[in-house]
């Protein structure tokens, strides 16, 4: 690799990509290993490459490695699942759903790929919906090129967390819903939840399935929750999910339940939300509060883990606590002043 004045390098192969960045684009100008021609040369120097690095006549195999390919590497022994590499502009690799799943990100190996500061992954949050097609990361290569000794460690340092990344698909699982209030079963409040769950339902990939209702009494809630796992492969029940002392909803789940992994969830809106599984099917109890914020709650963030078959960890709840503070939450308590 060679540095050349950008008139001296026309008819030479680019050693890199070279950008063009203005309002209303930024993307590869010259894509590494085309040849630069005289045409080429004022618009380089109008993006402000005046100087180029070209590509020897003889370069060295083996012993570095550059930008492009040595992301591709990585990403490669990062991932698992659906998940496809392919190279993008400026030396990035891309890596994109090949079907619609939740992605898995593991944190601690994603923190010890980027602290040595040579190779950069940059995911979609953990716990993310993705469709078929989507990015879930970009691995970028900060200098433009590694010695292959050094992206081997990164690599290595790579399979010890494997998989870095993965996505588990969304299948079309049954969800039995549960509405649960003594004024809507005796006809004094009309029933709006329902609706609000089963468009949940729909948008992550699932199938609504029945839709019962209980008064506010923990036998009762129980019986009906248990009725709807004999035909459903997960249960979301409504209401009842406060310390009022009406509020029975929370007690039946933990009832029914074998497994309680959160009873408070830390986000805004609807905290007062429930997961716990009965024999792996999950019980998910979800404050009342969707009414009022039906655009972004807690089934948002459960759903994708339901429909793709992922048992959900109290470690994983406790982290939405970070960020947890939606911006739809401040902007509907912002309305009501």
């Amino acid at each position: 690799m060679k540095l050349l004045p950008v008139e001296e390098a026309v008819g030479r192969r680019l050693a890199m990509d070279y950008t063009i960045i203005t309002p209303n684009r930024k993307g590869a100008l010259k894509r590494r290993g085309e040849v630069l021609r005289e045409e080429d040369v004022e618009a380089m120097k109008s993006n402000g490459h005046y100087y180029v690095y070209v590509l020897e006549e003889v370069e060295e195999r083996g012993e570095e490695v550059f930008e492009t390919e040595a992301a591709l590497e990585l990403a490669k022994n990062i991932v698992s699942g659906p998940l496809v590499v392919e190279a993008g502009e400026e030396g990035k690799a891309l890596v994109k759903s090949s079907s619609n799943g939740l992605l898995i990100v593991n944190s601690k190996g994603i923190e010890a790929v980027n602290i040595g500061g040579v190779i950069a992954v940059i995911t979609r949050r953990n716990g993310s919906l993705l469709r078929a097609g989507e990015l879930a990361a970009v691995v970028d290569v900060i200098p433009l090129k590694v010695s292959r000794r050094v992206l081997d460690d990164v690599i290595s340092v790579a399979r010890e967390h494997s998989p870095i990344l993965a996505l588990k698909p969304v299948v079309k699982r049954v969800v039995g819903i549960l509405i649960v209030g003594t004024e809507i079963v005796e006809g004094l409040k009309k029933d709006v939840a329902s609706e609000v769950v089963k468009k949940k339902i729909a948008e992550y990939g699932g199938v609504a399935g029945r839709v019962l209702y209980a008064r506010d009494d923990e036998r009762e809630i129980a019986g009906k929750t248990q009725e709807l796992l004999r035909d459903s492969d997960a249960v979301i029940a409504v209401g009842g999910m406060s310390v009022d002392p009406t509020d029975r909803t929370h007690l039946a789940i933990r009832q029914v339940a074998d497994e309680v992994v959160a009873y408070g969830i830390p986000m805004k809106p609807t905290t007062m939300s429930m997961i716990a599984y009965k024999d792996g099917k999950p019980l998910i109890g979800v404050s009342s509060g969707i009414i009022y914020f039906p655009d972004y709650n807690f089934l948002d963030v459960i759903l994708p883990w339901v429909l793709s078959g992922v048992k959900v960890t109290r470690e994983f709840i406790a982290r939405l606590g970070e960020g947890g503070l939606s911006d739809y939450y401040l902007k509907r308590i912002a309305q009501r002043r």
